[in-house]
């Protein structure tokens, strides 16, 4: 047990400042763009390339992961996203500025991706299987207390001290991760194989794998759904908030904070559900449908909304669409063979991957026919198919 809590901790605080790192350039992109004269709207663009970056990552990371260890690799992705904040603070100048942000984005993308394949190695080889869906989830709320330090506190530092120290800032604390990691590199990385050597191939393969069960299918269906969603409600929201429904800059900050703040007891909870009282399954079938209703309210916003209301549909929204993780990171490691749920964890978010760079496009046809009313009905529509999929589907 204690070997496992301090697993638990050790992810956690590596999924945390994955996914600062991940949301916190974009959540600053208001004040960079006014200083280096590009549109804040491009964070779309952002989106689209990290998924990219991403999907090779996760469907490619087994083999580096055998080679180095999980925990090793999750130093490595410290160092990586290191390098590209500061990439972005030191080099980002209205001349380079395309330069900077694409290389930050390639570097934090590769750095950040691999947390959750190689924290999934370690947690499915400690926990036990029935508290599975709890002990990911719990790991899990990293994320939206990731996306919650981007709010509460990268969008406060930027205003007040700047958005180059605040990204310098970022990146020293994921230098300081990696060192606090070392310690535990001896266990967690005992079962590494120094003599794996990744391939390209190894892409193909574990897309193979994930496609050749129909549950593997449906894990994959789902986490294109619904990382798609997420990456547009966290990469968009703020923008969204400040530039068409006239919230100032720091309370629009505040209520993807808010929002993403109430998603940590939230997944907490639904890993409890998930172990406890209803099957994973049915459980992300319930979420998926939470996640359609509560997506589709955010494109009926306008300005005569009321600030609780607007808050209160983010809210909705943190409960799904920023709380199924660690439900469907259970399954994927159970659906895993022995010992490699790293390598199968990675290629079924190899298909959420696809959903970010897929979604920003269904997103902005939505938005060309209609507006964001249509944008965002149209990426409520699959999570209510998969909603339907995961519940009428038997095994």
């Amino acid at each position: 047990m204690p070997l496992l809590l301090i697993a638990i901790g050790a992810m956690l605080v590596q999924q945390t400042i994955a996914t600062t790192a991940k949301v916190g350039l974009p959540a600053l992109f208001v004040p960079m763009a006014s200083e280096l004269g590009f549109d804040a709207e491009y964070v779309l663009v952002y989106t689209w390339v990290y998924a990219i970056c991403s999907l090779c990552v996760m469907a490619a990371c087994g083999g580096v992961i055998r080679r180095l260890g999980a925990l090793r690799t999750s130093q490595v992705g410290c160092v990586m996203m290191a390098a590209g904040l500061s990439v972005a603070a030191l080099l980002a100048s209205p001349v380079l500025v395309v330069v900077a942000l694409g290389l930050g984005v390639l570097l934090i993308s590769f750095g950040s991706t691999v947390a959750t394949p190689a924290s999934s190695q370690i947690l499915a080889a400690y926990a036990p299987p029935k508290w599975a869906p709890l002990v990911f989830s719990i790991k899990q709320t990293g994320v939206p207390a990731g996306v919650a330090i981007s709010g509460f506190i990268l969008v406060p530092l930027a205003v007040t001290q700047g958005w180059r120290v605040t990204l310098i800032g970022l990146a020293l604390l994921c230098l300081a991760i990696a060192i606090i990691l070392q310690p535990l590199r001896a266990e967690f990385d005992r079962d590494r194989d120094p003599t794996a050597r990744p391939r390209l191939v190894d892409f193909a393969i574990n897309i193979r794998d994930v496609l050749s069960v129909f549950e593997r299918r449906a894990m994959a269906m789902a986490a294109f759904t619904f990382v798609g969603m997420q990456a547009i409600y966290t990469n968009f929201t703020i923008t969204y908030l400040h530039e068409d429904l006239n919230f100032d800059y720091q309370t629009a900050g505040e209520i993807l904070g808010v929002a993403t703040l109430l998603a940590v007891p939230a997944r907490i909870f639904w890993g409890w559900v998930g172990s406890t009282l209803v099957r994973p399954r049915a459980l992300l079938a319930s979420l998926a449908m939470i996640m359609a209703g509560s997506t589709a309210l955010i494109g009926a916003f306008d300005p005569h909304w009321s600030h609780a209301a607007v808050l209160g549909v983010n809210c909705a929204v943190g409960l799904s669409v920023l709380s199924w993780h660690g439900v469907l990171l259970s399954e994927a490691a159970r659906l895993a063979p022995a010992g490699e749920a790293g390598r199968m964890t990675g290629g079924i978010l190899a298909f959420g991957s696809a959903g970010q760079i897929v979604y920003p496009a269904i997103f902005g046809l939505g938005y060309w026919l209609g507006g964001y009313g249509a944008a965002y009905v149209a990426i409520a529509l699959p999570a209510a198919v998969v909603g339907a999929v995961l519940a009428l589907r038997r095994r």
